[in-house]
């Protein structure tokens, strides 16, 4: 009964995810860092990152004045399918575009959703 659940819920998740994705006139980029290395012979630091442009449902939570600055956070509803069945991780970067202007954003929190399999993230990204 718990695996039949869990699928259910991967299920609808995904489901919905992706409806309200599509219906909103926003893109983004999950930009996936991975594990870099250095080279100590040209002291380079280099990784190879994974870009992954989906369609998501984006909630803006706060936008207010910082230092004489603009700063917003939004939560980004994703499924691990469109980050490649990945874990998101605090040093990937999330890129929002929407009216005409794009943002590098910062996770700053990750809630995930699960029972015995993974079917929800909710990222809290500041930019």
């Amino acid at each position: 009964m718990a695996g039949q659940l869990d699928s259910l819920l991967k299920n609808v998740a995904k489901q919905i995810v992706s409806d309200l994705g599509n219906s909103f006139d926003s893109s983004i980029v999950y930009t996936r860092k991975a594990s870099g290395s250095y080279n100590t012979a040209t002291g380079a630091y280099s990784t190879s990152d994974t870009t992954y442009s989906i369609k998501a449902p984006v909630e803006f939570v706060i936008s207010r004045e910082d230092d004489g600055r603009e700063r917003r956070e939004a939560k980004v509803y994703i499924t691990p399918d469109l980050i490649g069945d990945s874990q998101p991780d605090f040093q990937d970067e999330v890129t929002l575009t929407y009216a005409g202007s794009t943002r590098v954003g910062q996770i700053v929190n990750i809630d995930t959703r699960q029972g015995g399999q993974t079917y929800l993230f909710t990222l809290l990204v500041r930019f």
